[in-house]
């Protein structure tokens, strides 16, 4: 018997950028209440979202990303309740260490394998070079991931993890106006070359009439390139969310226009950003996206149900 599409799906933050306990819940977002948890929540560079996802009679739970630090996502998970042994699945958005800086300490705490799923391109060292210097290199260790029994699924183009439940695989670049990362670098058997950040993909999933609830790591490819993507993919033009980091803070006026323009166009009902969005280009979407737009917060929960 063929599995039905998603019933309803929850994004919790457990590690992003902000922290503010005064921001007030909506009608799809609900903030964390600091006097109902177990202790105070932390925020820090970098990006966790357990996604729950209800489908017929059972929960699927995916930890996407696991934020810079092991020791803040541990926190975060245990203030609010929640255990590894919950978790069914993981998934990396891309191999930059703010995703993936928590990934073995988190194995290690859950003590059972677990599929991971990522693309391949996420093993490579990488580095930024800034005004500053040269930042990194950074390295995710597959040898390490392997050996804590971990299945990892290595895939560039797309699947589809359960009906209804997909991951982009690589977003091809269509717009004119959504371009690299400025100054991202990989090192490919020892040769240094521009990043074209390929091993970003984004999780999304079809709650049919209602829409696709989309949600991205740091949206490198472009939040505009995958919303079009996740709409070719999965066959259904509908866009119920936008959810996650959208790296707009390096970007210019009017690269950040057509980029809320698109948000605007796709008809979404919630614009939740946080992680490296940037304080301006939150700004323009709170004044722009109206009643649509939330800023992401650690410990928000978004409730989408179809």
């Amino acid at each position: 018997m063929k599995e039905s599409l998603p019933q309803k799906v929850s994004v919790t933050a457990v590690v992003d950028n902000y922290l503010d306990v005064f921001e007030p819940s909506t009608s799809l977002v609900e903030r964390a209440v600091p006097g109902k948890l177990k202790g105070h929540l932390l925020a820090g560079h970098g990006l966790a979202y357990l996604v729950d996802i209800s489908q017929g009679e059972s929960t699927f739970c995916l930890l996407m990303d696991t934020g810079n630090a092991f020791e803040t996502l541990k926190h975060n998970m245990e203030v609010m309740g929640r255990t590894p042994a919950e978790v069914d699945a993981l998934f990396l958005s891309h191999g930059h260490p703010d995703h993936y800086g928590g990934l073995l300490g988190f194995l290690e705490w859950r003590g059972s394998p677990l599929p991971i799923y990522c693309h391949p391109d996420v093993f490579w060292p990488k580095y930024l070079m800034t005004p500053r210097g040269k930042v990194g290199p950074w390295k995710l260790e597959r040898e390490k991931i392997e050996e804590t029994g971990a299945q990892l699924t290595c895939a560039t183009d797309a699947q589809q993890l359960r009906e209804g439940v997909f991951l982009t695989g690589e977003i091809p670049r269509r717009t004119d106006f959504e371009g690299p990362m400025p100054g991202a670098k990989i090192i490919k058997d020892g040769e240094d070359m521009d990043d074209p950040l390929v091993d970003e993909q984004a999780l999304v999933v079809n709650l049919g009439e209602k829409g696709l609830v989309i949600i991205s790591g740091c949206s490198h490819p472009g939040i505009v390139n995958t919303i079009q993507y996740a709409q070719e993919i999965t066959g259904n033009s509908r866009i119920y969310a936008v959810i996650g980091g959208l790296h707009l803070a390096q970007v210019g006026e009017e690269v950040l226009t057509q980029t809320i323009n698109g948000i605007k166009d796709c008809g979404a009902q919630l614009a939740l950003t946080g992680h490296c969005t940037g304080f301006r280009p939150h700004i323009r979407m709170s004044q722009e996206l109206g009643s649509t737009f939330a800023i992401s917060c650690v410990g928000s929960t978004a409730t989408l149900a179809a």
